[in-house]
């Protein structure tokens, strides 16, 4: 007879698909999402990377791994004990715990390479063919935080052109709508799942052990008398135990998961939370909360249709077939699913994420049982797909568009929102004075970004504003030498006044946060340059104060920095071209960059994205600006450089280089110069001479005398009785104006 360890499965090609879940063709795209799903587990921002010679590279900007040789090759080993956080339910990506070991085997297998940088340390890895990991380190002082891990697989194992789709939905789904961060609960274990996980907390005490679950105290388990080792429990203590601690918590609402909520305008949305009980094979339930969100995009005709599955914000590995059944049914496969849905005629791309604190699996490849979840799962794919084939509608015999709906009501709409034009009204109240007509026409919630776009159409080709529209603050101006922080919206800009001599330049960025490191250092100031930033694209409110401010008889130079990708170089051109509802720009607008050819010459940090993720385009080109060239243009189809990659160090530095031609400090005309000089001067001699002449007059000697002669008057007064009655006969006053009124009434007595 032959004997093999659990953990061989893991270091060959052969087998090793087997405890992945996956074919060989998949393992490269399992191999960077369990990276990816490891760091966004532990609530880090995540970047993915494809480089030259095969390497793939996933950095976080998490609290990093330990900094021990000895930890890291214990981690990264495919010997070491299932050690694994998933036995605590909580809605984490992966299932099992195996995704490391997973990792490590194909590197072993196909005889590639591995290493992480974390903790100022990196470790180039080594697995060996007995299961274990040899390290070797070196100091990385660049890599103080977060963490850096880069992989290259063997030649056998195959790369194919859509690697890198499960990491960028896992990454992209991370960062929308609401997530659950909370404990665990003991209402979501049965019985036995509840006793495997004490039996695998080993020596931890029972009382320690209570510490991840919510609403449960140290102190309930000391109450309990729960001091002995959670390994030392049996099977009828452990469900004794879970009903306990089930009595000193409530049961929690599903809505507590959260949900990922409407993420882009091309898909339709549709969201259902619920419960299911499963009693699996112990005799106490689990209460299993989920939410689900489904999102249908209609596809042009004569393309395939897809569906793709996540669970809790990751794609699922297991295999899903889709198959049309009559004209309108879709018919889906595996993971437990062979059922028919209705999705519309049109074909369609679905995706469906399942958030909940369990999901069985049917194999070691992670396969989930997506059959306890038919109906709600069915219902709300459908219910996104009526939602789809609406988005055009029929009415009176032809087609109509949304545009066409919002143009023709727009209206009696602002006359609803104005009162008759009586007020002005904000662009979301004519959003909701819009909306009843959209709901009536489309049957769906319409879309306020969408709406937001066609009023900004609407009043470009009328050449204004709408009448008694205001705009909310979307940014802010900042005045260097006087700190003024102005919020750009409509109202604020119509009173705006530019400081006279005050500033020369404009500096434009949409990240707000690099102008708090620019104060610090006093660079507005040093530069006589205010700082301007508006969320997103240059918002209408910055775009008028930029006319406001073009059309004073100061020059004026606006310099704009922005990342190198292709939103950022638009951000620059619709500064420079015509503002849709107004003229051409009246100011000089120089663009600093970043552009990606100097991000390159910098060595900064490239990130690799898919532009056909939900967040994106569906697929389409993404637009860029007329000043790019086709070669880079082709680059900033899937690759960016964010301005963050420099350092604050770096970044002043780079600011500074680029203004060095443009360091010209504020020096007004001769005129300005001589008024300012002699308007100073004269009030330095009015100063001076006030105070010699009171100090002649001894005239603090005699305000205090009549102070206390007058003094028998005002201690008579009721001061109380002063403010009530003067408050009475102007309630719009403040306590303090009566009483400002009565002293000058006594001032004026006592003053002969």
């Amino acid at each position: 007879m032959f004997e093999r360890e659990d953990w061989t499965l893991f270091r060959n090609l052969g087998t090793l698909g087997q405890k992945a879940g996956v074919p060989l063709r998949k393992l490269a795209a399992l191999v960077i999402k369990e990276l990816c799903d490891n760091a966004l587990d532990a609530g880090a921002n995540v970047r993915v990377e494809q480089g030259e010679g095969g390497w793939f590279f996933i950095e976080d900007d998490g609290a990093g791994l330990p900094a021990d040789r000895a930890m890291i090759e214990r981690l990264f080993s495919v010997r070491r004990p299932l050690t694994s956080s998933k036995l605590v339910r909580i809605p984490s990506r992966g299932a099992l715990g195996n995704g490391l070991r997973v990792v490590v085997g194909a590197v072993l297998a196909s005889g590639g390479a591995l290493y992480v940088e974390t903790q100022g340390m990196r470790y180039q890895l080594v697995p060996q063919d007995d299961g274990s990991t040899k390290a070797v380190e070196e100091a990385c002082p660049e890599r103080v935080r977060g963490t850096l891990i880069g992989i290259r697989l063997g030649s056998t194992v195959p790369v194919t052109e859509d690697v890198l789709r499960w990491s960028q939905l896992a990454i992209a789904f991370a960062q929308l709508g609401k997530n659950y961060s909370g404990k665990t609960s003991p209402w979501w274990y049965d019985s036995e799942s509840f006793f495997e996980m004490c039996h695998a907390a080993g020596q931890r005490p029972l009382a320690d052990l209570l510490r991840v679950f919510r609403e449960v105290t140290m102190e309930t388990g000391r109450a309990l008398g729960l001091e002995r080792l959670a390994s030392q429990i049996s099977r009828q203590e452990a469900g004794e135990l879970l009903m306990v601690l089930r009595s000193h918590s409530t049961e929690p609402q599903p809505s507590i998961l959260g949900k990922i909520g409407e993420a882009d305008a091309d898909f339709c949305h549709a969201h259902e939370y619920g419960n299911t009980k499963t009693k699996e094979t112990a005799p106490t339930d689990a209460h299993l909360p989920f939410s689900i969100d489904a999102f249908v995009r209609p596809l042009a005709d004569g393309e395939t249709d897809h569906i793709t599955f996540l669970v809790n914000r990751t794609p699922i590995t297991g295999e899903i077939n889709v198959q049309r059944q009559k004209s309108h049914q879709l018919g889906i496969i595996g993971c437990g699913l062979r059922h028919i849905v209705d999705v519309g005629r049109k074909p369609v791309e679905v995706i469906c994420n399942i958030s909940t604190p369990y999901m069985p699996i049917t194999t070691d490849g992670k396969e989930p049982d997506l059959f306890r979840y038919i109906h709600p799962l069915f219902r709300v794919i459908e219910k996104a797909a009526k939602k789809a084939k609406k988005t055009v509608a029929e009415v009176g015999g032809r087609k109509v568009s949304q545009r066409d709906v919002i143009a023709y009501n727009l209206k009696p709409s602002i006359a609803k929102a104005s009162g008759e034009g009586q007020y002005r009204y904000s662009l979301r109240q004519l959003f909701y004075a819009v909306r009843p007509y959209m709901l009536e026409i489309f049957g769906k919630e319409p879309d306020y970004n969408y709406f937001a776009q066609v009023i900004t159409d609407i009043e470009s080709e009328e050449g204004r504003d709408l009448p008694g529209l205001y705009r909310d603050a979307r940014g802010i101006i900042y005045h260097p030498h006087t700190g003024q922080e102005i919020p750009l919206g409509t109202l604020n800009v119509e009173r705006y006044e530019r400081p006279e001599w005050t500033f020369n330049k404009i500096l434009y960025s949409e990240k707000e946060g690099f102008f708090t490191i620019l104060k610090d250092a006093g660079w507005p100031e040093r530069n006589d340059c205010a700082l301007l930033t508006s969320k997103g694209f240059a918002s209408r409110a910055a775009r008028d104060v930029l006319d406001l401010i073009g059309g004073t008889q100061e020059e004026i130079y606006f310099f704009c920095i922005h990342d190198a990708d292709a939103s950022g170089t638009l951000i620059y051109q619709s500064l420079t071209e015509a503002t849709r509802a107004r003229g051409a720009r009246k100011v000089h607008v120089i663009n600093l960059g970043l552009d990606p050819w100097e991000a390159i010459d910098m060595d900064l940090q490239v990130e690799t994205f898919r532009a056909e993720e939900i967040v994106k385009a569906g697929g389409r080109r993404l637009p860029v600006a007329d000043y790019v060239n086709d070669k880079w243009e082709a680059w900033l189809q899937n690759k960016r450089v964010e301005l963050n990659a420099m350092s604050s160090p770096q970044f002043i530095a780079w600011l500074d280089n680029k203004f060095s031609q443009y360091s010209e400090k504020v020096v007004p005309p001769k005129a300005i110069l001589r008024d300012q000089f002699d308007r100073h001067t004269r009030q330095a001699v009015e100063r001076i001479m006030m105070k010699r002449i009171l100090d002649e007059l001894r005239f603090n000697e005699q305000v205090d005398k009549v102070m206390h002669h007058a003094s028998e008057v005002t201690e008579q007064l009721d001061l109380e009785r002063v403010v009530r009655t003067g408050l009475a006969d102007v309630p719009e006053n403040r306590w303090n104006k009566p009483l400002d009124v009565k002293a000058e009434q006594i001032a004026a007595q006592i003053v002969k």
